[in-house]
């Protein structure tokens, strides 16, 4: 069976190979298990992977605690996983304590985030999780870009009232195109999903800002917030789950009421034959056909295995 790699696993595995500390190869390798596609075709790639991974654990444990690197990587969870990242001082941790109440520290002076913390947003009836990364800078460690490459997508959020938003700006933009995480007409090959926030929008100066903003990023969708008077925090949620491309569906035991309080969890395009395979794989074998229940032309009606799914459709399956 053809591993059918993505053009994403083979950058990855580009900058694997290209790697020169066992901490730059341990994420390479991680990332690599993160986006390689899971299939028969792939599980030899993947065991290979993980032995080597273990290999490079035991050979960074033997080595003495005066050469021992920090690096940062958290295991998914909930609906997907979302980084927020900006330079000193931008908001992002309040933005994200007011987003998920982690109790991330908060002071009104660059660096407060110095280790990356995590927290579960609620948006509708899901869980995201965020994470609050330290200040992008000139020499910002690897292991913070490698956050940002494996999360699911980015949110990079920026003071727009601040003397230094041209300096900030193109400093981020310059390191995130140096990682290859910068979606430009230059470098069409990013797929990584960013979403620009332009904070503190009612501050002094941020309109003036603003509009400099637009400039630098030539025109990109940019949301305005304002954590302190409560403005944009609502479309933010909703600019997340947007950006993770997965949907909800609920399922209807048959004769019964659908529970709507726990969806499965699935990607933009999914079928009703991937709905069945994430309850059990035989389940899905021996699957005939669904009825399906959506608010627009379907009331319980008989749909085939490779329908294609929307958000919050209600299936009940039938074997």
């Amino acid at each position: 069976m053809p591993a059918n790699l993505t053009p994403q696993y083979l950058e990855a595995d580009k900058r694997y190979k290209q790697a020169k500390t066992n901490e730059e190869k341990i994420a390479g390798l991680q990332e690599m298990m993160a986006l390689i596609p899971k299939h028969k075709g792939t599980e030899k790639m993947r065991a290979d992977m993980k032995s080597r991974i273990s290999k490079l654990l035991k050979m960074k444990g033997q080595k003495s605690q005066t050469h021992h690197a920090i690096w940062y990587h958290f295991e998914k969870q909930g609906a997907g996983q979302v980084a927020v990242f900006g330079t000193p001082n931008v908001g992002k941790s309040s933005i994200v304590k007011i987003l998920t109440g982690c109790q991330t520290e908060i002071a009104p002076y660059p660096f407060t985030t110095t280790i990356p913390i995590t927290g579960m947003l609620i948006y509708e009836d899901v869980q995201i999780q965020l994470i609050d990364t330290p200040p992008l800078t000139e020499d910002s460690p690897p292991w913070l870009f490698h956050i940002l490459r494996t999360a699911d997508s980015i949110v990079w959020v920026i003071d727009v009232s601040s003397d230094d938003l041209l300096e900030n700006t193109e400093l981020t933009i310059r390191r995130l195109k140096e990682t290859n995480l910068y979606p430009s007409s230059e470098n069409p090959s990013v797929e990584k999903k960013v979403i620009i926030v332009a904070n503190k929008i009612d501050e002094i100066n941020a309109l003036f800002g603003f509009e400099i903003l637009k400039e630098l990023i030539e025109n990109k969708p940019v949301l305005q917030v304002s954590v302190n008077r409560g403005i944009g925090l609502e479309d933010l949620k909703t600019k997340i789950f947007e950006s993770l491309e997965v949907i909800r569906v609920y399922t209807k035991p048959q004769g019964k009421q659908p529970d709507l309080t726990d969806p499965v969890i699935l990607k933009r395009g999914s079928t009703v034959l991937d709905s069945a395979k994430t309850l059990h794989k035989e389940f899905a074998e021996k699957l005939k056909y669904a009825r399906l229940w959506d608010n627009k032309q379907h009331n319980g009606q008989m749909v085939e295995r490779s329908h294609i799914l929307k958000d919050k459709d209600i299936i009940e399956f039938h074997v």
